[in-house]
């Protein structure tokens, strides 16, 4: 299983990579990849037949139950990652997206962050999250590799002269 996970964020952090390369220079929106997107779908359709199939054979209706839990935590953050942008210029971040019928939005500007922290993957030695924080430490915001964008994130921010966290 763990492999398996393993393999599936590589998949998505592939198939992130392959949509950068259809992002416009300068000013661009960072996203969830088509494929996540994609992945939830399908997770939520299994959860819900698979839920049902068992609903209707004896002694499983427990199975059915946890079935239907899933599909709905899944339907639950479908519009949150569906929906999730951040728009990233020389001077700000703006992060949107709703969770469930709220829209959320929240600006962030480059003057604003003072430190980062850039975690790198062991094995491919290239980086794999990274978190902005503001004057006082506080986390403003952050970005993992299978977000469409986060590589020229990261060479913005490496760009921006802004200081390692310790």
């Amino acid at each position: 299983m763990y492999t398996a996970g393993r393999s599936l964020g590589r998949l998505l952090t592939s198939s992130a990579r392959l949509e950068e390369c259809d992002l416009p220079n300068g000013s661009f929106t960072a996203r969830n990849t088509r494929l996540y997107k994609i992945l939830l779908t399908i997770a939520f359709v299994l959860s819900l037949v698979l839920g049902i199939v068992f609903l209707y054979i004896e002694m499983k209706k427990i199975v059915a139950f946890m079935l239907f839990i899933i599909s709905a935590g899944t339907l639950l953050v479908y519009p949150t990652i569906v929906s999730y942008k951040c728009h990233v210029t020389k001077i700000s971040l703006t992060e949107e997206y709703y969770v469930l019928f709220v829209k959320l939005k929240k600006e962030i500007m480059w003057s604003d962050v003072k430190y980062k922290w850039i975690v790198t993957a062991k094995r491919e030695n290239s980086a794999s999250h990274i978190v902005l924080y503001g004057e006082n430490r506080k986390r403003l915001i952050s970005f993992s590799d299978d977000t469409v964008g986060f590589t020229r994130i990261v060479k913005m921010a490496k760009s921006q002269k802004i200081a390692n966290i310790k």
